[in-house]
């Protein structure tokens, strides 16, 4: 992967990163974020919210010591908080609160609940964004809520 493939917004997460590969959209999965992602996927978490069409579905294609990749499910048009109607604006918003729901009860939580994070794919709100998630530690507020607020 040469650094000029990187999407220009996916630079925040330390988790991992978006990029192009001969145009196919990929994601770089970081070691830090290693335990996390192997207990998603294990634990059958992934698997729910792909069923459930709450999580852009992925695949993993390579994995070392060093590096995870995935390839999700590829989106041909993706739409944008700021370019969406009102009611596209609450079914991301339901959306982003009904994952949360189910992270709570699966012992998980969004470390983030960016608007960014969902876009419109086969006519329903779809959460892009496989890194987002993160352990649940028990008696702490949801430490999203402040983006939530912000963006939705």
């Amino acid at each position: 992967m040469r650094t000029s493939n990187l999407h220009a917004s996916s630079f925040r997460d330390p988790s991992g990163t978006v990029f192009l590969d001969d145009g196919i959209v990929k994601r770089l999965i970081n070691p830090i974020y290693f335990k996390q992602y192997q207990a998603l996927k294990e634990s059958g978490f992934f698997n729910k919210l792909f069923n459930n069409n709450l999580l852009i579905k992925h695949e993993e294609v390579s994995s070392s010591d060093d590096k995870i990749v995935i390839e999700p499910e590829q989106i041909p048009f993706i739409s944008y908080p700021y370019e969406w109607s009102f009611n596209q604006y609450k079914a991301a918003a339901l959306l982003t609160l009904k994952i949360q729901k189910y992270c709570l009860n699966h012992g998980f939580s969004l470390k983030d609940a960016s608007a960014y994070n969902v876009t419109f794919h086969k006519g329903r709100a779809i959460f892009i964004d496989t890194l987002s998630f993160d352990f649940y530690k028990e008696n702490t507020p949801w430490r999203a809520y402040k983006q939530f607020i912000s963006h939705f």
